[in-house]
Order: structure tokens, then sequence, then C-alpha cells
């Protein structure tokens, strides 16, 4: 057969070898860029990990984290995940408050960050979830005392959440941390605002998380115990709506005997209202076991609360705290209150003695209640025993009983030199009882015989503002509010003057 030499012409072979190169050059680009697509990561919240999610906020770390790993592993691309996850190092450093954990868990904060940046920037969750890790960071470095660089944490997600919401209006989840931003803008200096360009008031707040709470409990939304906790928090300390405040764990279903942090929560709101009794039974019902993350303060809570009631075995729960809680905070005041409970219930002044060199031995003065305790514990004063039972019984809402005991032992307080305390304690006993007139006297009179050096004088004026208020004085309201702020005793000066500010706030304008 003749065969023709066209027939090995290279040309068909070049041309078929320069197809396979393209080929292969557009498969090579099309498996980067969908490795690409798929390395970048997208924002889904599936039931698995809504699963492990509701134990993290159930404290069932160990729990979550056995779910979590399986999520990484079977849906490694999700950055939801990485959201989620710190949640575990937030609850565990917030509650265990241990320093050499903090600074090993510190650089998660950057990891996961640069994960979630690297994923869908078209997704709603893109920059939420980074201002939502950058605020849990913040509030952690201003537990471990870090308070500079927590500012600009807030600035940053502030900005972060600003801007989700002009891309996503619809988006309402960017209301969880703004409304508490908006809310508690009006008692942060006016220089601070004006640098952070923070715009907001105690009214955006509310109806911003009002909102979203409703809209949580009628999806059941994952996030809706977060979202009410924040509610709650908003009314009581930015409103002063504490009974209202209280009644939403009721009104959203929040069940204090699945949830230790729900127990914490609806347990501090129940004491702070007058229902000591009932504080104490949803800490006794709180869920116990080796599954949940150890949580030490409940165990004072509930040893405080009891001391309240003047239970003899009130200073076993406080000691049981004092014994394992590793962090900075409440240690002085623990030991106050082991004190408290040795003078008050027990009438032994040695142990009270022994408890106050324990008071400047153990623990940091970074918080009202630390500093107020060794305040006391320098003092060569034993407290009178009558004037700390009127005080237990009055913090526990037992107010009849506070005032009957005060009233059966004025002889030996009114015609007698003092700081000005047995006045302080029936103004507060009064005003607990609605004895509104009766109570400003004895308020004022607080404020004239009081040591400066004491909170007696700064606590009066702020209380008795608070009724002025309520009874629509506002000219006089806005006097004790001042008043209140202009003094500047050692202890609860902080909270006082916040509270105070509030207040001011609150009347602004009014006549």
């Amino acid at each position: 057969m003749n065969i023709s030499k066209n027939h090995f012409s290279p040309e068909p072979f070049k041309a078929d070898f320069y197809l396979v190169i393209r080929n292969l050059i557009l498969f090579i680009i099309l498996t980067l860029t969908t490795q690409y697509i798929t390395a970048s990561g997208r924002f889904e919240m599936t039931q698995p990990l809504k699963d492990a999610f509701r134990d993290i906020n159930m404290l069932k770390i160990q729990s979550g984290q056995q779910k979590l790993a399986k999520i990484r592993k079977n849906d490694p691309n999700n950055a939801m995940v990485d959201y989620v996850e710190n949640y575990i190092d937030f609850y565990t450093l917030f509650i265990q408050e241990d320093q050499q954990k903090y600074n090993q868990l510190l650089k998660n904060c950057t990891i996961r960050l640069n994960r979630i940046r690297a994923a869908d920037s078209n997704s709603p969750y893109y920059l939420y979830c980074q201002a939502e890790i950058i605020l849990q960071w913040a509030t952690l470095k201003i537990k471990f005392g870090e308070k500079i660089s927590a500012a600009a944490d807030v600035y940053e997600a502030y900005n972060l959440l600003k801007k989700n919401r002009e891309q996503f209006p619809s988006f309402v989840e960017n209301n969880k941390s703004l409304s508490i931003v908006h809310a508690l803008s009006e008692s942060v200096p006016g220089w601070v605002k004006k640098i952070m360009g923070i715009h907001g008031s105690i009214e955006t707040g509310t109806k911003e998380i009002s909102m979203l709470a409703a809209k949580a409990h009628a999806e059941n939304s994952i996030f809706k115990e977060e979202i009410v906790a924040l509610y709650s928090y908003i009314l009581f300390y930015a409103n002063n709506k504490k009974e209202e405040a209280y009644h939403l764990f009721d009104t959203y279903d929040m069940d204090h005997k699945t949830n230790p942090l729900i127990a914490f929560l609806k347990a501090s709101m129940a004491q702070k209202t007058g229902r000591n009794d009932e504080a104490i039974r949803i800490l006794q019902e709180r869920p116990k076991g080796l599954e949940y993350l150890p949580f030490y303060y409940l165990d004072f809570m509930y040893g405080k609360y009891k001391l309240y009631r003047l239970d003899r075995d009130a200073d076993k729960h406080i000691l049981r705290f004092l014994e394992n809680f590793k962090g900075k905070h409440y240690i002085k005041e623990a030991w106050q209150k082991m004190g408290w409970s040795s003078l008050a219930i027990h009438q032994d002044q040695n142990a009270y003695k022994k408890y106050m060199k324990n008071v400047n031995a153990y623990g940091e003065t970074l918080i009202d209640e630390d500093i107020q305790a060794l305040r006391e514990a320098k003092s060569t004063q034993i407290p009178n025993d009558i004037l700390l039972k009127a005080r237990l019984l009055f913090d526990g809402g037992y107010y009849t009983k506070a005032q009957n005991l005060l009233i059966i032992n004025s002889s030996k307080f009114v015609n007698a030199i003092h700081d000005g305390e047995y006045y302080y304690r029936l103004a507060r006993v009064t005003d607990a009882l609605k004895n509104y007139h009766d109570a400003l006297e004895y308020y004022d009179l607080t404020i004239i015989k009081s040591d400066p050096g004491r909170y007696y004088a700064c606590s009066s004026a702020l209380q008795a503002g608070l009724i002025c208020e309520q009874q629509k004085k506002y000219t006089k309201a806005r006097q004790y509010f001042e008043k209140c702020t202009n003094l500047d005793p050692a202890g609860y000066t902080s909270s006082l003057h916040a509270k105070a500010k509030s207040g001011l706030t609150r009347i602004k304008g009014k006549q």
C-alpha cells in the first residue's frame, strides 16, 4: 500500500499537543479556583452545629467540644464552627478566671478571625461573626485587666456591626450587641463617644433588643437565651425596670433547671428584686454534674443568699467557693462574708478577726465589692452585730424583720455617736416598705450625719434621687443624683456613680 508522507505530518500531533496542554491548563485553573472557593468557606448554622452550640451554652463544654471536632472533620469549610467554638473559650475564661489559661488561649482569637476573614464576604455573618468574637475577647480582656486593648476592640467591633447593618439592614441579629452599646452609650463620657463615633440611647438600645428577643422567641432561635439575657440586663440596669427584667425569664421560658447560666442570671435578679428565698430555690435546682463546666461562683452566691437569711450553714458554701475558685474577683468579699457569718450568726468575734486577716492577705482590689471588703478589714472597728443583722436581712429582702430589729434596738443608736449607719439602715428598709416620706427623712439624716469616708451618704443620695424620680419630682431628683456623684467614698463609688449618671440621663430635660 502506497502511503503518502503527508500521513506522517507532525501538524496533527502538534495541534493535539496544544489542545491537551490547553485543557490541562484549564483543568488546573478550574481546580485551583474551585479549591480557593472551597477554602474561602461559607457560613451555615447546620443542625449538628446547633446541637453543639446548645451544649456549649448550657456549659456542657466537653460534649460541645466533641461535637465540634466531628463537625470540623465532616464540614471543614463551615466558618460558623470558629464562631461557635469561641464561646467555649469565652465561657471557660469568664467563669474560671484562670490567668494561665487566658494567656494560652488568647491566640485563638486571631486564628479564628483569620479563618472567618477568608470566608464568604457576601454573607451577613461575615462581619457579624468577626464583631462578636472581638467583643467576647474585649470582655475577657477587661476581666483580665487589659482595658486599653479592650477599648480598641470595642471600637473595632462597633464599626464592623455598623457596617454590617448598612450592608444587611434586614439582618436584625446585628442588634444583639449594638443594643448594649447604644443603651450604655449615655453613661460613656462625651469625648469617648465622639472619638468612637457612638450614637445611641437607652431607648434605642431597649427597642433594638426587645424586637430581637420577640423574633428569637417566635422562631425558637438558638440565640434566644443569650438575647433575653442581654434584654434583662438592659431593662434592669439601664432602665431601672427591675420587675420587668426579672419576669422576662418566665415570659421567654428560660429554664434554670437545665442551664447554669440561666440559674445564675435568674437567681441574681430574683435576689435583687427582694426574692431571696426564690433565689435560693433557683440555685438549689440548678443543674450539677461532671458534664458541666465548674461554676464555683454559684456556690458563693448560694452561701451569700443563705447568709442574708441568717442560715447557720451559709459559711460552708462560701468556703467551697474559696477552696476551688482560682480567679481574682470576689475573693476578699467572700472572706468578708465568712467574717460576717461568724459575727452575725455564730457570735464569734475571734473568727471574725481571723477572716478579716484573710481579706487582707488574699485576692485583689479590682471591683467595688473587694475594695469595700478590704476597707472594712483595715478598720480596727468590729461591726455592730445588730446593724450587721439588719443589713443582711435587708439585703435578703426580709424588710419587716430588719425594720423590727432596728426599731426594737433604737435606744442603742439614736442618742449614741455613730457614723450614720443606723439611719441609713432604717432609711433602706423604710424605702423598701414603700414609706417614702419617712425614708427621705432618714436619707437626709444619713447624708448629714455620715462619715464622708463611708458609702452611706453617697448611697442615700442615689436612693433618695430614685424616690423623687419615681414621684416625678425631677428637680429634687437631679439634686440628689448630683449629690451622689459629688461624694467619693471608697468601696462602691463606681457603681453608685454609674447609677446616678443613668438617673440624670433619664430625667434630662424634665421639670
